[in-house]
């Protein structure tokens, strides 16, 4: 089974569960969530950072440049904000008489977060914020990955290539 048929099926499951017992709204989505984050084969595929903003892009050179050696770059002070509410895409997803019939895409698409400091948390969808390829950061947990220096050398190198 592929991803997109994987992911289907386990939110129409939900769906129709939801429905069943009237779950409420945070309790589908919350579960179709677990779901994916818990499976090894697409594990990968939640939450990607695919930005930064350059207040903690410059938070981050700061550290950069203060921390002595090859010592990773901790996120203290840092969180991954998600560029579309989570609340939303749910009520998207399952506020409605019968499931989204391409689902997955409507999900991945509405599922990037940025790197932001922590005051910009609520007002980040409105913010600019320098593009970066998810692949640099890679999947992490729920929190801010723990930068290493490889890792912020391709931020640098994918940031000063920006126009």
């Amino acid at each position: 089974m592929d991803k997109i048929d994987y992911f289907q099926s386990i939110y129409e499951a939900q769906f129709a569960l939801g429905k069943k017992t009237g779950a409420c709204l945070s309790a589908q989505y919350l579960a179709l969530e677990a779901f994916l984050q818990r499976n090894a084969k697409w594990h990968y595929l939640w939450w990607p950072i695919v930005g930064i903003t350059p207040e903690a892009w410059s938070t981050l050179q700061t550290r950069a440049a203060t921390q002595a050696g090859n010592r990773a770059l901790h996120g203290r002070g840092l969180i991954r904000a998600h560029l579309y509410d989570r609340v939303k895409r749910g009520r998207a997803l399952f506020e409605r008489d019968a499931p989204l019939p391409d689902a997955w895409h409507f999900y991945e698409a509405r599922d990037a977060t940025v790197l932001a400091v922590t005051d910009e948390r609520n007002a980040v969808a409105r913010l600019r914020w320098l593009p970066l390829d998810p692949e640099v950061l890679g999947q992490q947990g729920a929190g801010v990955p723990v930068i290493t220096r490889k890792q912020f050398a391709a931020m640098r190198n994918a940031l000063s290539a920006l126009p």
